[in-house]
């Protein structure tokens, strides 16, 4: 008994043991699982409650858990405090639509990233066109199928969003290819997508709105900074105009892009019924000035440190109304003609506006000059300044980048030279000795044989070293002849930089043909440059090349703790930039 009552016993002991074991098992299990079901919640919004409950049922039988609110503003607070992977959002809602709710929900930073699925009756091509502009990641259409819906919402919880083309019926694919219907860099379907939307409101209120958003002509920072970032500048147009649906523009306009890499941007508007035609252009016109300040200030913003001109659009208006003889396409590319008609007049006016401020600046000499500190980055000591010209405060001259492209395009550059010129040398003076870095267009330096050096004179009366840099707006065609000018400049006792070494047209030809005694480093370099192995690279490489030539190297817009300190460690001699000191007039 003893015998059998010890091994029973010691198998309860056993079986116990592998009981707690089990029971240790089944709790990480049931851990495990909540946590998998935390990854798997799904916030419904839907005023209609019987659907509310078959679309619960649907997701909770497939293991997914659910949060549920019937309006779009309860739906945005379970949103922003429980943060779902996925959000099932109905279209047709009181007080706040679908559309209004979607559109907020991608605006916040907490709430940008969760997937947003659509329910809705509406699947023709303009609905599509407003969810994607209202930032909707997929659609499902009711009456949906229990393996559609779930389909749909295990590819937006198990994997990333599908492209914004994928929104869009494979029909409408088939018709034409992806790439003509929509625009990469935008991320806005093209023309002929929308004209076809526009067909059933066109038959409905008889007339459309359109508003012509040109950031190209306005700002013309493709030609100077390049493709790349006037890509950057589109894509922020489009965010910026995105951004207004709900506010400044209503959820049901449309967005669009004349062709896929263009650069013309439209807004196709609601207009409420019984306007006469002088009550929709007065309208249309109040609109595209409120869409102009809105992206002026969006943009300036935005790109404040990267472009140093101004930033932002001109809008024209127009209205497309509806004629049952005239074929829709050709009514919507006439009005589209008339709006760039506004927008061309609004150049114009633009263009006359500036020539009389330079003239202005010109005449009265309305030059400002400050004195930004070049510093030995070995020993931190202040061994130069750089005069920084620029025009009047609050205008677009205040730009030295913008001042000198007008000058230039504006046949003018010897003009605002010794302007600029006089006022560096009279304030240094007063300022007191040192070194004096001067920026020279490479035009004015090949003009110095035909006009005379007079215009550097004030300079030569300094008494101080002045290095002149040499910055190439337009590259150098005949090396032979300017090396010849720079010859006679080392002459009058002048040192010569390349500016913005790295970069744009300061070639590497440049620093083999001009032998300088100092390379600038591109401030685009700079920027990042410790987080860039390429950067660090050209940059490496551009110190190797100024010892070869006894060139010392100078980076420009260090702005970084970070920067600083991999600058010295690749061997730049000299730095300015915010970091080290900011211009200042005395």
């Amino acid at each position: 008994m003893g015998g059998a009552e010890a091994v029973a016993g010691g198998e309860g002991r056993r079986r116990g043991a592998g009981g707690r074991r089990a029971g240790g098992l089944r709790r990480r299990r049931d851990v495990l699982r909540r946590a998998r079901v935390a990854e798997r919640t799904v916030l419904v919004i839907d005023d209609d409650e019987e659907i509310l409950l078959v679309v619960k049922a649907l997701l909770e039988g497939a293991g997914y858990a659910v949060l549920s609110a019937t309006s779009g503003n309860e739906g945005l607070k379970l949103a922003t405090g429980r943060h779902p992977s996925l959000i099932l959002l109905d279209v047709m809602m009181p007080q706040l639509s679908g559309w209004e709710v979607c559109s907020t929900l991608k605006n916040l930073p907490e709430t940008s990233a969760i997937p947003v699925v659509m329910l809705t009756v509406k699947s023709e091509i303009k609905d599509l066109i407003t969810g994607m502009q209202a930032g909707a990641d997929d659609f499902v259409t009711k009456p949906f199928t229990r393996a559609n819906l779930l389909a749909t919402v295990g590819r937006l919880v198990e994997g990333p969003p599908p492209p914004r083309g994928a929104l869009f019926p494979e029909s409408a694919s088939e018709v034409r290819s992806r790439n003509v219907l929509f625009d990469a860099v935008t991320e806005l379907p093209t023309l002929p997508l929308v004209v076809d939307a526009l067909r059933d409101r066109l038959l409905v209120d008889q007339q459309v709105g359109v508003l012509y958003v040109d950031v190209e002509k306005y700002s013309h920072v493709e030609d100077t900074y390049g493709w790349e970032v006037f890509d950057e500048v589109l894509h922020e147009s489009a965010r910026a105009l995105k951004r207004m649906l709900g506010t400044l523009l209503s959820t049901e306009d449309l967005l669009a892009i004349g062709r896929p890499s263009g650069a013309e941007l439209y807004v196709f508007l609601s207009l409420p019924g019984g306007l006469g035609a002088e009550e929709v252009l007065d309208r249309l016109r109040r609109k595209a000035m409120q869409l102009e300040e809105t992206l002026r200030e969006q943009l300036s913003e935005r790109f404040r440190d990267r472009i140093h001109r101004p930033v932002g659009s001109h809008v024209g208006h127009a209205r497309i109304r509806y004629h049952p003889q005239v074929r829709l396409e050709r009514l919507v590319y006439r009005a589209l003609r008339e709006a760039l008609l506004v927008v061309s007049t609004k150049e114009e006016e633009r263009g006359a506006l500036l020539k009389e401020q330079f003239e202005e600046v010109i005449s009265r000499r309305r030059i400002d000059t400050l004195f930004q500190p070049i510093v030995d980055l070995k020993t931190g000591k202040v061994v130069a300044h750089e005069a920084l010209s620029r025009g009047p405060v609050g205008s677009a001259f205040e730009s030295p980048d913008f001042l000198f492209d007008y000058a230039l395009h504006a046949d003018a550059a010897w003009a605002l030279e010794r302007i600029c010129i006089a006022s560096s040398a009279r304030r240094f003076a007063a300022k007191g000795k040192g070194m004096l870095f001067v920026n020279v267009e490479a035009g004015v330096v090949h003009e110095l044989k035909v006009r005379g050096h007079e215009i550097l004179a004030p300079l030569v009366d300094l008494g101080s070293p002045v290095v002149l840099e040499i910055t190439e707006r337009a590259a150098i065609r005949d090396f032979e002849l300017f090396r010849e000018s720079v010859s006679v400049l080392r002459g009058l006792g002048f040192r010569i930089a390349i500016d913005d070494a790295g970069s744009g047209y300061a070639s590497l030809q440049s620093i083999a043909e001009l032998r300088p005694a100092f390379l600038k480093i591109a401030n685009t370099l700079v920027s990042g440059l410790d987080q860039d192995p390429i950067k660090r690279d050209v940059v490496e490489m551009l110190v190797g090349l100024a010892r070869r030539t006894d060139a010392k190297t100078v980076a420009e817009g260090i702005e970084r703790e970070e920067e600083l300190a991999e600058l010295k460690r690749l061997g730049v001699d000299l730095g300015q930039g915010f970091l080290l000191g900011r211009p200042a007039g005395d």
